[in-house]
């Protein structure tokens, strides 16, 4: 297991800070026996460093009106306009979302290729547009708390007409896991803690706030509060605890 460990943390660094040499040196770790020997070589077309994962926050078809109308005031301050009249970057971030984690390091749309291709992330594992976490997360980072959007599909009923609590746990997970890894880099989830207040209807739209409570060394303590998008009904409220990992924690090492 060391050693499997030992490679990926190899592969993921060389792919987050490409060279020729540091991808040479992997290419000869093919021909060694181990779990690798069934992972397509790599390849050493220029293009595969350059390759964009595509957006799944982005809008489509399957938004409502209130889901456009949320992002787009979450998008407009995403910039801000200068004296001069000139736009810069504003207090707030579209953090981007991918199938897999994997492509949030440089090379990762390759490295998704290589590594249990077929895997994916749980809320982006749906293709039909809509029919379950239809979500887009936006990043304060100056004041340590972030927003998601979040329209909930039909394959996401609990009770008759209404979101399953384990759905809502799972976003619920997702944004807070996005804010603490923004401020503290790699973390895994210890505890979650989740009291729901009010049942969310089946489709309609809701905003899921998440901050800062504290930082104690590595571990990362959040609040969150899951309301309608004018912020008069609450419906889920959660704490959590994230605790700082580096790759060789991930993997077992």
């Amino acid at each position: 297991m060391r050693s499997v460990a030992k490679g990926l943390i190899n592969i993921i660094r060389a792919f987050s800070n490409p060279n020729v040499a540091g991808i040479l040196r992997l290419q000869t770790q093919w021909n060694s026996p181990s779990v690798f020997q069934n992972i397509r070589p790599l390849s050493m077309s220029l293009w595969s460093f350059g390759a964009q994962s595509r957006d799944l926050s982005q809008p489509n078809a399957s938004w409502s009106p209130e889901m456009l109308r949320v992002y787009d005031h979450y998008i407009a301050l995403c910039e801000v306009e200068t004296i001069g009249g000139e736009k810069k970057r504003g207090p707030w971030w579209k953090q981007p979302s991918y199938n897999r984690t994997l492509k949030y390091v440089k090379g990762g749309s390759y490295l998704s290729k290589m590594i249990q291709s077929k895997a994916r992330l749980f809320t982006r594992s749906v293709k039909e547009h809509g029919a379950a976490f239809e979500y887009a997360v936006f990043v304060n980072k100056q004041e340590k708390r972030c927003v998601c959007v979040f329209q909930s599909g039909h394959l996401l009923e609990g009770p008759p007409g209404y979101v399953h609590g384990g759905a809502i746990a799972t976003m619920i997970d997702t944004v807070m896991s996005s804010l603490a890894g923004c401020l503290s880099g790699s973390v895994m989830t210890a505890n979650l803690n989740i009291s729901y207040r009010s049942p969310i209807p089946l489709g309609s739209v809701v905003l899921i706030h998440s901050a800062l409570d504290r930082v104690e060394g590595r571990k990362t303590f959040l609040t969150c509060r899951v309301t309608s998008t004018d912020e008069t009904k609450l419906h889920t409220e959660a704490t959590a605890l994230f605790v700082s990992i580096n790759l060789g924690h991930l993997f077992g090492t």
